[in-house]
């Protein structure tokens, strides 16, 4: 089984609005790089606005023009179902980690696969202790976001399990394992209790605090002094054994909760040679396809 364990250390704190904007961001990668949908999220969401513009009151001038008004609209039922999917996904994660005042989340896990069950890859996300006192405007997620992905794409072990086990039409799953003694603070996520996932490649994320006085008391700047720069390195010589990778999966006394929301993957479409979405930002180009 394919491991890939990440260390990622902490010389700035994490704020609850920056965990859940990191995570977002991993979503929306991910989602597009395992083929789940065939564009950037933030051009798919693009597509569905044009598509909401167009007019198809001139709908009587061919049979193919109706034929093709049945395609797109089949098509963006697709797409605008991905995207209230993802919308949907991304606000219960930021309502969960804002709605405490402490944490109480050990690991958000994103699945890619046909079931919860047999995923084809997992990426468990371990959160670290995150700063509710501070300034969410001092302590920006874009350097966070930044620093990680640089140095997480820059690693072949990485680039071999995001590029492994592509299929167009699967599932996304997002899943949280709660703190000993604690249960999720909305209601977004069903209890799946004593789970375990063996099966699937593996990428560990992990994320540490500074340890020795002097730079814990820099990461403890006030907010009203300058961020330090977010410093990150991937080390994969003590890579973790199998069964030490089991056990972050499986636990008998913390629960495990699935999002009762996913998403599924769904590949792009074209007619007569020309994407769909293509003709909802230009659609001019319907004009030469019923001529």
């Amino acid at each position: 089984m394919a491991t890939c364990d990440v260390s990622i250390h902490l010389s700035d704190i994490m704020t609850p609005q920056s965990f859940s904007s990191l995570i977002t961001t991993l979503i929306k990668y991910l989602v597009y790089e395992k083929q789940l949908i065939p564009y950037p999220y933030d051009r798919l969401k693009l597509y569905v606005q044009k598509y909401k513009e167009l007019n198809f009151e001139e709908s009587n001038r061919c049979n193919l023009k109706n034929k093709y008004r049945l395609e797109s609209e089949k098509y963006y039922k697709k797409v605008s179902d991905a995207i209230i999917s993802l919308e949907t996904v991304f606000k219960c994660i930021e309502n969960e980690f804002l709605s405490r005042v402490e944490n109480h989340i050990e690991s958000v896990v994103i699945l890619i696969g046909s079931s919860v069950l047999n995923p084809l890859t997992v990426f468990n996300i371990n959160v670290p202790e995150l700063s509710y006192s501070h300034s969410e405007k001092q302590h920006s997620s874009r350097q966070h976001i930044d620093n990680v992905f640089r140095n997480i794409l820059n690693n072949d072990k990485f680039n071999d399990i995001l590029t492994s086990n592509i299929m167009v039409e699967t599932n996304l799953y997002v899943m949280f394992k709660v703190k000993k003694g604690g249960k999720m603070a909305t209601n977004w996520c069903v209890p799946k209790e004593q789970f375990r996932c063996f099966r699937g490649k593996q990428v560990v994320l992990r994320f540490d605090q500074p340890h020795d006085e002097i730079n814990a008391k820099k990461y403890e700047t006030c907010c009203i002094k300058d961020c330090l720069n977010f410093e990150v390195f991937v080390d994969f010589d003590n890579e973790p054994s199998v069964q030490t990778l089991n056990s972050t999966f499986t636990n008998s006394v913390v629960d495990w909760y699935l999002g009762k929301h996913h998403i599924t993957g769904f590949k792009n479409y074209k007619y007569n040679g020309i994407p769909i979405s293509d003709t909802w930002l230009n659609p001019t180009i319907i004009d030469h396809m019923v001529s």
